[in-house]
């Protein structure tokens, strides 16, 4: 008897078909603003926490218009390395802001983004329409069914990638490389409310779309087109509906 869910994974380590339960949040809308422009941040240590890193899955949040090209390119590559996104969902000054800030002795831009959580915050407030500093003006009026969640996990990302324990632009944001932390993650991550869902996981260069287990996706007609797109480009993940991820919260 197999335990693989829908999604693809073990169910146990499934955070939607088996999820661990999380702590009371305030849903209070809070307003959002740019952080202020400081010195770059560089990688720091930070006591870590032991847990399965290697397990833990990652997600890329991407315009479905965009798989195309990634598709195309075999990869998905950093805003340095010349991602050039059909649907550009960052604000330009938020781009030119992860250009400045390192991680480690590279700029944030050098890097491709995931998240650690299919409900991060900034893709909750996305899909609810919320206006944030750090999306392009218009992106909160794009239909969540419109975008698709690419997933992996952090073992495929390779022991160059980095956690960025918020937001990654941010200057008070802490980074630590999966070599410095030897298999855990940072204590931030566990300690504080909602740190899972603010963190980012950064790949440095590009990510290789074989190495993507599942593409998340809102209803039929997305998945259709999806498969369409990979069979066409040489490509068989799984693709799933999984109407959650793209809900308004």
């Amino acid at each position: 008897m197999t335990t693989e869910c829908i999604h693809g994974l073990d169910i146990a380590r499934c955070d939607v078909c088996s999820p661990r339960t999380p702590p009371p949040q305030d849903r209070t809308v809070k307003p959002r603003r740019a952080p202020a422009r400081s010195r770059p941040t560089t990688i720091s240590a930070t006591k870590p926490v032991a847990v399965d890193a290697g397990a833990r899955r990652i997600f890329h949040i991407t315009h479905r218009r965009n798989l195309a090209p990634i598709l195309e390119a075999g990869r998905m590559l950093s805003d340095a390395a010349g991602a050039r996104p059909a649907v550009d969902i960052s604000a330009a000054d938020n781009r030119d802001l992860r250009r400045e800030v390192l991680a480690g002795s590279v700029p944030v831009a050098a890097h491709v983004p995931f998240f650690l959580a299919p409900n991060a915050i900034l893709w909750d407030g996305m899909r609810n329409g919320e206006a944030d500093y750090r999306l392009a003006e218009g992106v909160g009026s794009i239909p969540a069914s419109d975008f698709v969640i690419l997933v992996s996990t952090v073992r495929a990302a390779g022991e160059s990638a980095v956690v960025a324990d918020g937001d990654a632009a941010d200057p008070t944001t802490r980074f630590s490389s999966l070599t410095e932390l030897g298999g855990r993650m940072p204590r931030r991550i566990h300690d504080e409310e909602d740190a899972l869902r603010s963190a980012e996981f950064l790949v440095p260069g590009e990510f290789p779309f074989a190495a993507v287990t599942l593409v998340g996706v809102a209803n039929d007609k997305v998945r259709a087109e999806v498969r369409t797109l990979l069979e066409k480009h040489g490509f068989a993940q799984k693709v799933s509906v999984y109407p959650p991820w793209f809900q308004r919260v």
